[in-house]
């Protein structure tokens, strides 16, 4: 027997059967590891900063290495719970774990509708300006008779003046944004400062030369708070329920080991 003892065969077999005695007690306890990639983010980061065509502040960067981590963490969540584990519904069953994961909510107050309504961008609680007016449109600008804007100035009727083209005339009441996609942002800047009443011109736009009549103009307007409420509700329930779906996500980091670019694996958390 001490002869066996001093074997190393024996030795090496019984630290075998130890390690994996101890691989196997410890495996419930070993967090699984979740990385996001510097290049899987730069990815995500040009694919946004196409679409907004301009540069993504540092803090929209972090935004989007944190959003990734957040969906990667409710993907694996969901697989834990069974609901599948297939790649190719990765979507559907991140936008299922959001959903399992949010509590019902009470109605918004006005006091939080309120808020909601003064953090939004203004082009989202505000009339735009509003402009009418008659035209007297060429093509091109040599076009144009040399006495046009005196003839118009003299009373001549601007229907039978000018080339046929496909604007009405005169121009309904019209919100400046759809000016500016129809005519361009020179034209605007023009005719939304000249006096009203008053023929001016020629005014260049995208479809041609023009000569310009401004009817009416309204200045920009706060919307009806009740014309939008239905918008702010919404505003207010995505907030609630991103903020409900980070504090949850937040939880179960602690679950995992994280390595996000630029960082070190590091467990629970994100340095």
């Amino acid at each position: 027997m001490p002869a066996l003892t001093r074997e190393p065969l024996l030795h090496f077999f019984l630290a075998a059967l130890a390690l994996l005695a101890l691989d196997r007690w410890t495996a419930p306890m070993r967090k699984p590891l979740v990385e996001i990639s510097e290049e899987a983010v730069d990815a995500q980061v040009a694919a946004v900063r196409s679409r907004l065509g301009r540069e993504l502040t540092a803090d929209e960067q972090a935004q989007i290495s944190q959003r990734m981590l957040q969906e990667e963490i409710l993907f694996r969540e969901a697989q834990k719970r069974g609901m599948v584990s297939d790649n190719q519904v990765r979507g559907t069953l991140i936008a299922m774990m959001r959903s399992a994961l949010t509590p019902a909510l009470e109605k918004a107050t006005e006091d939080e509708l309120r808020a909601i309504r003064a953090k939004l961008p203004r082009e989202n609680t505000t009339l735009p300006q509003q402009i009418s007016f008659d035209h007297v449109s060429f093509a091109k600008a040599e076009n144009i008779p040399a006495d046009m804007l005196a003839k118009l100035r003299n009373g001549a009727d601007p229907k039978k003046q000018g080339e046929p083209g496909p604007m009405s005339n005169p121009i309904p009441p019209t919100y400046r944004p759809q000016i500016d996609r129809l005519l361009g942002g020179e034209f605007s800047e023009r005719i939304f400062v000249q006096p009203i009443g008053e023929w001016q011109g020629p005014i260049t736009s995208l479809r041609g030369v023009h000569f310009v009549r401004v009817i009416s103009r309204q200045a920009e307007q706060p919307m009806e708070f009740e014309a939008i409420r239905t918008m702010l509700e919404s505003h207010w329930m995505n907030e609630q329920l991103a903020e409900a779906v980070t504090r949850e996500v937040d939880r179960l980091k602690q679950d995992y080991i994280i390595i996000l670019p630029e960082s070190e694996a590091f467990e629970g958390g994100v340095q």
